[in-house]
């Protein structure tokens, strides 16, 4: 996950090494779902600093005025 999630200089983000890697131990559907939770998590945790929802509260419910 670090490795998709921190900057590179170089523009890669994933070296095809650590791709091999994960191919080794996933099949397509698996490593695709990988990606795709992965990305959830890039998406949500800084919608939800941002919105700072108050945890336990139902949804349409659980944001401060």
């Amino acid at each position: 996950m670090e490795a998709v999630l921190s900057p590179n200089p170089s523009g890669e983000r994933v070296p095809d090494e650590l791709h091999a890697k994960a191919s080794a131990h996933y099949d397509d559907k698996a490593l695709w779902s990988l990606i795709m939770a992965i990305a959830h998590i890039g998406f949500f945790t800084p919608a939800a600093l941002i919105a700072k929802p108050i945890p336990g509260m139902p949804p349409g419910q659980n944001y401060s005025e």
